[in-house]
This record gives C-alpha cells, structure tokens and sequence, in this order.
C-alpha cells in the first residue's frame, strides 16, 4: 500500500514538474525566450545584449537570418516608432493603450530588462504626439517630439486621456469629406502640431517650430547640429532642415507629394525619405482635396534620396504599393524599409522589413510571417542592433517593439529561407497544442489526486 502510495505521488510530482515546465516554455516563448545555456539571474552585462534561443516562430521566423537575439520590448497596446539614444543605451517611443486614448511619448532603459520597468513618459498627456527623438548629448537629456498640447484647452473638469486631436474620417461632417473617407485609408495631417524640446522629464525647455499647419517628423542629424523635419508651410507636405535650436529654416524639397518620415544618412550628407509623387490629374486633384482637409493617402510611396542642400533628389524604388519608414544603415548604402508591394492583396496592414542598396539594386527580405505588420525600423548607432515595429506575438489590436542583435553577412541567404515562414495560424496551432499539452498534464495530475483520495 504505501508502496502504490509512492509510486502514484512520485508519478504527481513528475507531472506538475512537466505542467509547470510547458507553462515555463510557454510563458518564455510569448515574452522573452532566454537560451537554455544562458542563466538569466547570473547575467551581469547589458539586457539588450541577453541571448535568446532563434527561430521559434513566435517573435523569430524561419528566414530571419539577419536578426539574432531577438527580444520583445514591449507587452501590449500599440507601440511605434522605437529610437535609439545616441549612446545606444535607451529608446524613446510612442504609444496608446497606457491611460490615453492616443499616442504619448515613453522612454525604455534597453540595459534593463523591459519586463521589470514601467514605460516612463516624457510627454504632457494632453492632446496628441508624433515622432520623438533624442538629441546628440553625453548625458541625454534632451529629446525632441511633435504635438499639439499648446492648443488643448483644459478646465478642472477635464479628463486629460481625452483630450485627443479628433481623426477627420472618425466622424466626417461634409458630404465631400465622407466620400473621401469612404474611398481612401488616410493618415490625419494635425495642422497644430509643432516640434518641441524637452529634457529627460519631459520639462518644455523650447518651441521649434512654431509656423501655421503640419509641423513633425524631426529628426537629429548625426553631429547633432540639424534636424529634419516634415511642413505643410508652403502649402505642401515638404521636408526642411533646421539648426537644433530651431533657427536658419531652409527648404529642401519642393514637389506635389507627401515627403516624409526622412532620416539623415549616418554621414550626414543626404536624407533618405518616403514620398507620394500623384501624376494623373486625377491623382494630383485627390490628393490637394485630402490636403485641404488635412489628410494624405499613404498607399502608393516609394523612397528617394536627396542631398542635404536639396540637390541631387532621385527615386531609389519603383515597386509600387506603399513603400516607408526607410532608414540608411551604418554601411551607408544600404537601406532598410517596410513595405507591401508582394502582400498588398492582402490588405494594408501585411508590410515586412526589406533592404536595398541605395542605387535601388540588391532588394532582400528581412522579416518573414504571413500577413503580419513589420515597419518603423532603426539601426542602433554602432550598427550592431535592429529596433522595429511588429504585430508578432500579438493580436490585430497590438503591435510591439521588437530588438535584435544585427548580422549584416548571415551564412544564410535571408531571401530564401531553408523552410517555409510560419504562419499567424500554425503560430497559433503551436502555441495551442503547447497549452493543450500542459492541460492533458493537469488533467493528468487530477486524475491523480483523486486516486490519492480513493486509496485513502
């Protein structure tokens, strides 16, 4: 009797130890999967530099030859465009989903691990923001950001997470302005946002801009002395370069089209853009009628290069769809970008990362994952890290950030991957059977109990 008594005891033991370990797995696979080599506890160094086991299919695809390490840095909600500090050391986002109703701008310490911190907000609160970015500075505290907070009017009675600028197709007024929406996806163009800078608590410290319409997207150049920036000051969505402490504007492009989202190139002598270029009469007049309402239609853009001083200006793609958020890496020649033109069938929302010289030749795939959402891609300044933007390991109401050590040379041609991509639906299926499997172990460890009690 007491021997059965063991027996069935030890065979309990064995199965919680086996749910416990597939609910261990699970848990590590949707976060943070550390290499089983790898003690977490005795880790001394960096976060950012922790390795993880490759190729899960969860936060890591089959074909992804170019990322190593890759580790999740955010846990729900919606979270966009991750920039690196200068020294590498920190990242300054936007996101919703943590008490507003729109996108804030929060800061991550990537030499801890994300897990343990509370994203710290730099922003007011108030109204909306875009596109934040860290001034060239040893103890980092400047940052940059657009918004239009100076212009919500606020009471004692006012629920500040509500305070956001209201989207034009969320509730069109006009007969014309709902067949626009209705015909066309849109990004709002907010005619009162404007660049501010602000020190590491989020302190006002100066108006950049301060012009009537559209003014964001700033960027530090790589000596910190420039920032580029997008403005509808001239009637149309153009880039310009100003000195960081808002001075000596100058304009750098000037034609009919949204250009945008640019970055300088790690040598500081060009601007890598995406932009629209409507040619028909039709296309031109669709896209002035969004203009006056304050809205682009971000489907159809492909990247261009211009010189600094504006000259030089040349279209490097020309594969149709929506071709943005191109960032040059360390090389100098090669670019990085997100885009649909292979997935567009599929629906707005299936870009991945590719990269492509900067003469438009050599394009290559770098994020694979059915119909999954890829984008918003920097590389860290000593070129050894990759931040971006991704629906992996989420649901369609997510989207994380994501950090990956860089292989600039993997053994493997990233463009053919040995086996084929995982799906959404067998990443699912493999996280299913995975928790079907510790649920048949708790069953199991049930049915042992009440034979426990049954001998009792």
């Amino acid at each position: 009797m007491v021997l059965r008594l063991f027996a069935v005891v030890s065979l309990l033991v064995i199965a919680v130890f086996a749910a416990t370990a597939a609910e261990d797995r699970d848990f590590r696979i949707r976060t943070n999967r550390i290499a089983d080599n790898v003690e977490e506890a005795e880790f001394s160094g960096r976060w950012q530099d922790l390795e993880t086991s490759p190729y899960d299919n969860v936060v890591h695809f089959d074909g992804e030859t170019h990322l190593a390490n890759v580790k999740q840095l955010t846990f729900g909600g919606m979270n966009a465009e991750g920039y690196f500090s200068f020294d590498n050391s920190k990242l300054t986002l936007q996101a919703t989903g943590y008490g507003t109703d729109c996108d804030q701008i929060y800061e991550l310490d990537l030499n801890r691990d994300p897990r343990q911190q509370t994203l710290r907000r730099i922003s007011t609160g108030l109204g909306g923001t875009t596109c934040s970015y860290f001034f060239k500075e040893a103890d980092n505290n400047h940052r940059l950001y657009a918004g239009n907070w100076w212009n919500v009017k606020i009471d004692d009675n006012t629920d500040v997470s509500k305070t956001c600028p209201q989207k034009k197709c969320a509730n069109p007024q006009t007969e014309e302005l709902k067949h626009l929406c209705n015909t066309s996806y849109t990004w709002d163009i907010f005619g009162d946002y404007d660049i501010f800078k602000v020190d590491q608590y989020g302190n006002f410290v100066q108006r950049l801009t301060n012009s009537p319409g559209y003014d964001a997207e700033g960027v530090v150049s790589p000596d910190g002395t420039k920032i580029a920036f997008t403005s509808i000051r001239t009637g149309d969505l153009e880039l310009f370069i100003m000195n960081s402490d808002g001075s000596n504007v100058v304009q750098i492009t000037n034609e009919l089209g949204y250009d945008g989202g640019s970055f300088f190139t790690p040598d500081g002598k060009r601007l890598i853009f995406r932009a629209s270029r409507p040619k028909t009469q039709t296309e031109i007049d669709k896209y002035k009628l969004l203009l006056k309402h304050e809205l682009v239609e971000p489907i159809a853009m492909e990247l261009f290069i211009v010189d600094i001083d504006g000259k030089n200006m040349r279209k490097i793609t020309n594969l149709g769809e929506a071709n943005w958020a191109p960032y040059m890496l360390s090389d100098n020649k090669k670019i990085i970008f997100s885009s649909n033109y292979n997935a567009a069938a599929n629906g707005f929302g299936a870009f991945s990362l590719f990269m492509i010289n900067d003469d438009g030749t050599g394009l290559e795939q770098i994020t694979f994952g059915e119909n999954q959402f890829n984008s918003f891609a920097m590389q860290s300044y000593d070129g050894k890290k990759l931040v971006w933007g991704s629906s992996r390991n989420g649901t369609m109401y997510e989207l994380n950030l994501f950090i990956a050590d860089w292989i600039d040379n993997p053994a493997t041609p990233a463009s053919t991957p040995s086996t084929p991509p995982s799906t959404p639906d067998s990443t699912s299926k493999s996280l299913e059977t995975t928790t079907n499997s510790s649920n048949s172990q708790l069953s199991i460890v049930a049915l042992l109990i009440t034979l426990i009690a049954c001998f009792f």
